[in-house]
């Protein structure tokens, strides 16, 4: 058989070259078996004289026996159209048996060889038509090619080319594998399809001895300035020293060859002939036009050499285009991946193609687990059986639906959904399922459908599209290659406006911030999360919340992702609340002045009740009139006791309660409130018992005060609610970490609480027994205020009970210990212990001197700091310093604070213990008192044994403490000082000035008091108590009045009230204050208030007051104030008078 080699078509229909051979080897040039001699001469034949080529019939043979191995079929045609050349490809193409068309036969009879192998085609008539067009257009001659796709799904490219003697050159190229890698690459980018172009080949061939065969003219044309060197006889070497001159052959594959290019080209010439000297070599070379070909090198076992060379730059272009296409592929998969909501791809039947990290985060499944499978595979029967009929209905009928359905994970939860369904018709026609589903448990929100009808980059971009956020992606020169419809529905932009620009040039301004937002995420790397304001182009302002993240893709190219999500509404909805809370502030400041207010209204009257009905108790009454006195004061005094709890309760629901923690002993508290109670159980006949736990730590931090608020509430009520048996006060602790777990119970055998009130017993305004007929009054506040204070103090409290068995209330707190005072004192004899006390008070100095001498103490009085201090300068100046100061607080010139600052400050006295005797508006809790270095704090009047018991324990503290401590015996207080004394008393003590008026003689002396009040029933309480004082004073009606009395009547004191009409009290003070700043006096001003808020006695002193006095006024309380700011007048006029 005769065969050929018949190289394809180039892209121009140009016969690429053809050689022939017998298959003896021999050359053929007749007509009926190949080409004649003129014809090899002519256009696509092998240059030379072809008997010169009779040296080469070896490698000839070669050659026929390429071209009848090439997978590309040929068919050589003569002007009858008769086969003279037909390849094995040919026939394995068609499916044609050689011998039932052999070379010779008509083309027509090819054709109805090849129906016979395919039996499956047309009519006849058709077919005949077929066979002529066919045969037409070969004769016509047009060099040309096309594609012929086949019924087994193979497809070929036909090419024809004229040949001379009028022949015709067919070639078929098989493309289905080439086609089957595009279909491959383009399913790689989900149906993102780019069509590959095949590309024909160069061929060249050199025998055994390098010298020159063949080069057909594709070969040519990509490296003509080889042509003078691809001449018969030349060798390869020429060939590689011509190309080396004109710059070819840069690029070998071999980096150590290329080494050589340059520097030394006859070893370089070597090296290249020794490598096409190896059997076979496959490489890349770019040509010097900029076009890359994949070079064949072939070595026969005679020795011919082969060089196959297919242009690949379209190849190489399209896999360029494939990267950067895979790197948007990777973007959008990232993007798709990180949105909040549940995404999924399935396939036509219902297999998993694609799902989200929230999908598996949804469900309970990992990625892997689910690709492939279908929802009968991954879920419950009855919830597959839903998902998988809804499915089915989408993908048949193409109509989109958002239905509301339940998922349960894997953890056996169950999450409610709204999931949107959509078919997807893909550029290659395949059908798929894309959806989304938003959990709507917590929050239900609506999600749009995903409809996509592109290839897969269409279907990512599509979901990120639609999803309800502003989506964006910025390369890192930051300018916008991707927004989605939400950003354009946020921003009033559209894709067209905003793709490519940064957000200067969109935003203007504003978009200065969100660049330098971008650079600082780009720079570290970290996700940030930021609140913008940015200017719409129809003029408003919105507030967003951004979220950015940079994303470096596979080729390392760095993005920056973005979401957006207009925050405009809540944050006006913040604004809102932030005014609603303001109102509310307002208001309950407008609270607190309203219960200030209603305080004053109610306790003015109260004060002239109470005040009548104490001055009435003290007249002359018969038994009868003197009942119902004591009925009007214990209800007045009932009274306040309401009112106060419904202050203390405002106080605690408005925040306005503050505790006030500092060093207390909880023995002596709890035993305080007992000792209180213990008459009101001794007149039921009960026994109170107190126990306090054994060891237990005596000394801690809290508010004592409140401490005995609780105790005395629970108390109270214990005693209240007992009529027979006993009240147990039980006191236990255990150490924690924080300090001592305290728990304090108040046990009862009263009248119980039945179990469906237990819970109720700490509500507000809440009594166990409501009726009208109840024996037990009260305002259902008491333990509402315990158990808030409780809560403050950050412990619990409960009540245990059975009714008719009694109850048990018990609270728990953990309070901080305190300082005990080192370790434990051992007794010290005290006797004549040297006990300076300091009162401006004589009657109070002439009872502490008794006390101190019967307690075998060796005392001196001092009236005032002044005194007190040249007393303890001269005793430490004689060796007999004062082993303990008592210190009156309240005194007039230097007070006892000041007195006390200046020993703490004074060398030689600094140590000595100081026991400060206060009022019980004058706590030690304030911070300032503490700071002066106060051993021990009395409320007067102190009992004599608990004054007994802080003067031993001060004393033998100090002298424990102090080395040179000596026991006093046989020394007393001296009755002069040396002139040293005198000297340093000079040195050290400046006490400071007092602005006091002179007191004048009785002839000099003018009004006594000047009482300022409105309401007439508390003029009367006034004129009352002062009328048996044998003071002179007068009342005036208002603040103003008072000023201008002030002025005329010259007063020694001044009793105001704070709130009255015109100008109120604290007005008033201050225009005092200014007068007396020119004037050089000041005059005592106690301010009189109805009010019982925190903060009324400071606000009085800040006015300028020196004291306070609450109402309602007491006769004893009123008359105890006029003896600390006009002294013991008050006792000489009231027995004078």
């Amino acid at each position: 058989m005769l065969v050929g080699h018949i190289p394809p078509t180039d892209r121009h229909g140009s016969a690429l070259g053809v050689a022939m051979a017998d298959t003896d080897g021999t050359v053929g040039a007749d007509s009926a078996r190949g080409f004649d001699k003129a014809d090899m001469r002519g256009n696509g034949a092998l240059p030379g004289d072809i008997h010169d080529m009779a040296g080469t019939a070896a490698a000839l043979a070669d050659l026929n026996l390429m071209v009848d191995s090439m997978p590309i079929g040929v068919i050589v045609l003569d002007a009858e159209l008769r086969a003279e050349v037909v390849n094995r490809a040919f026939y394995d193409f068609w499916k044609i048996d050689p011998r039932r068309a052999p070379a010779g036969s008509r083309f027509r009879d090819l054709m109805e060889a090849s129906r016979e192998a395919d039996p499956s085609g047309g009519e006849e008539h058709a077919w005949q038509s077929h066979v002529a067009e066919r045969e037409a257009e070969i004769r016509a001659g047009a060099a040309g090619s096309r594609q012929l796709p086949r019924k087994d799904g193979r497809t070929l490219i036909a090419s024809l080319a004229p040949l001379p003697g009028g022949k015709r050159l067919i070639s078929y190229v098989d493309i289905t594998d080439m086609k089957q890698r595009e279909i491959e690459a383009e399913d790689a980018r989900r149906n993102l399809a780019v069509v590959l172009e095949s590309l024909p080949a160069g061929v060249i061939i050199y025998d055994r001895d390098d010298r020159f065969v063949f080069a057909n003219r594709k070969l040519q044309d990509t490296l003509p300035a080889l042509k003078p060197a691809w001449q018969p006889g030349r060798t390869f070497r020429e060939a590689l020293a011509l190309g080396h001159s004109v710059g070819y052959f840069r690029s070998s594959g071999d980096t150590e060859i290329d080494g050589l290019y340059g520097v030394d080209i006859e070893r370089w010439l070597d090296a290249m002939l020794e490598r096409y000297r190896l059997p076979n070599s496959s490489y890349e070379r770019l040509n010097p036009d900029g076009r890359w070909y994949q070079v064949y090198d072939m070595r026969t076992d005679d020795g011919t050499f082969i060089g196959v060379r297919v242009d690949i730059t379209d190849i190489k272009a399209r896999e360029k285009a494939l990267r950067d296409s895979m790197r948007q592929i990777d973007l959008y998969r990232h993007v798709m991946d990180e949105l909040p909501v549940a995404a999924f791809i399935k396939a036509d039947d219902l297999s998993i193609e694609f799902v989200n990290k929230a999908w598996c985060a949804l469900t309970g499944f990992a990625k892997d687990e689910v690709f492939g499978k279908t929802d009968r595979e991954l879920f419950a029967t009855e919830e597959a059986d839903g998902f998988s009929s809804d499915d089915t209905e989408v993908v048949a009928t193409g109509a989109g639906r958002e239905v509301e359905e339940a998922v349960t994970h894997r953890d056996g939860t169950v999450r409610q959904l709204m999931t949107r369904k959509s078919r997807l018709v893909a550029i290659d026609g395949s059908v798929h399922l894309v959806g989304s589903s938003t959990d709507i448990t917590d929050v239900k929100a609506r999600e749009q459908a995903l409809r996509q009808s592109m290839s897969e980059n269409e279907v990512f971009r599509s979901l990120i599209d639609n999803v309800p956020v502003s989506i964006y992606a910025k390369r890192s020169d930051l300018r916008q290659f991707y927004v989605n419809k939400g950003w354009c529905d946020l921003t009033g932009f559209s894709k067209e406006e905003a793709v490519g620009k940064t957000d200067v040039e969109i935003f203007g301004a504003d978009g200065e911030a969100f660049v330098a937002g971008d650079l600082a995420v780009l720079r570290t790397g970290e996700t940030q999360e930021i609140e913008e304001t940015v200017t719409m182009p129809d003029g408003s302002v919105r507030h967003q919340f951004a979220r950015k993240g940079a994303m470096i893709a596979s080729d390392g190219s760095l993005y920056l992702i973005g979401s957006t999500t207009d925050i405009t509404e809540l944050k006006q909805r913040e604004a809102e609340l932030s005014e609603a809370q303001r109102r509310a502030v307002l208001a309950d400041r407008a609270k607190s002045e309203f219960l200030a207010n209603m305080s004053h209204e109610i306790r003015t009257p109260m004060n002239g009740v109470l005040g009548m009905a104490e001055l009435l108790a003290k007249s002359d009454l018969d038994p009868k009139q003197k009942t119902f006195t004591d009925i009007i004061v214990k209800s007045g005094n009932a009274l306040l006791t309401i009112i106060n709890d419904i202050l203390d309760f405002s106080k605690i629901d408005a925040g306005q309660l503050v505790l006030d923690p500092a060093p207390f002993n909880l023995a002596e508290a709890i035993e305080d409130v007992a000792t209180l109670v213990s008459t009101r159980a001794k007149e039921k006949d009960l026994e109170l018992i107190v126990r306090i736990q054994p060891g237990l730590d005596g000394q801690f931090v809290g508010d004592v005060g409140r401490v005995r608020q609780i105790v005395t509430n629970l108390l109270g009520n214990a005693v209240k609610f007992t009529d027979e048996g006993h009240v147990l006060v039980d006191v236990t602790g255990e150490r924690v970490p924080a300090g001592t777990r305290l728990t304090v119970s108040v046990t009862d055998t009263g009248i119980g609480i039945p179990e469906e009130k237990l819970k109720l017993v700490f509500e507000k305004f809440s009594q166990v027994d409501t009726s009208s007929t109840r024996r037990h009054e009260g305002t259902g506040l008491g333990l509402a205020i315990t158990s808030r204070l409780v809560e403050m103090m950050g412990g619990e409290i409960g009540v245990d009970s059975a009714e008719g068995k009694g109850s048990t209330f018990w609270f728990t707190v953990t309070l901080p210990r305190a300082e005990q005072g080192g370790q434990r004192i051992m007794p010290v004899d005290v006797t004549g212990a040297r006990v300076l006390v300091v009162d401006d008070n004589a009657v109070n100095r002439s009872i502490l001197s008794e006390q101190m001498a019967s307690w075998t103490f060796d005392s001196c009085a001092a009236e005032s700091g002044a005194e007190g201090l040249r007393v303890l300068i001269a005793a430490a100046a004689y060796g007999v310093p004062v082993d303990c100061v008592v210190l009156d607080y309240q005194m007039p010139g230097m007070t006892g604070a000041e007195m006390a600052r200046i020993v703490r400050n004074t060398a030689g006295l600094a140590q000595t213990p100081i026991i400060m005797l206060t009022s019980v508006d004058q706590s030690l809790a304030n911070t300032a008192y503490r700071d002066l270095g106060i051993d021990a704090q009395l409320i007067k009047p102190a009992r004599s044994s608990i004054l007994l018991e802080t003067l031993v324990a001060t004393i033998q503290r100090h002298r424990h403490s102090s080395a040179a401590a000596q026991p006093a015996v046989g020394n007393s207080f001296p009755q002069a000082a040396p002139a040293q004394a005198a000297a340093s008393e000079r040195a050290m003590l400046q006490p400071p000035p007092v602005r006091a008026r002179p007191r004048p003689t009785d002839a000099e002396r003018g009004l006594d008091i000047l009482v300022a009040e409105d309401n007439e029933v508390n003029q009367l309480v006034f004129t009352q108590i002062l009328g048996e004082t044998g003071y002179r004073f007068e009342i005036v009606g208002n603040g103003r009045k008072a000023l201008d009395a002030f002025g005329r009547l010259n007063p020694r004191m001044i009793l105001m009230d704070v709130s009255m009409p015109e100008m109120n009290g604290l007005e008033a003070t201050g225009a005092i204050r200014r007068l007396e700043e020119d004037m050089g006096t000041h005059v005592p001003i106690v301010g009189v208030t109805a009010h019982a808020l925190k903060g009324d006695r400071e606000r009085c002193l800040e006015a300028g007051m020196d004291d306070y006095l609450p109402k309602p006024i007491s006769p004893r309380a009123l008359l105890e104030k006029l003896d600390r700011w006009l002294g013991s007048d008050v006792e000489t006029r009231r027995n004078a008078g």
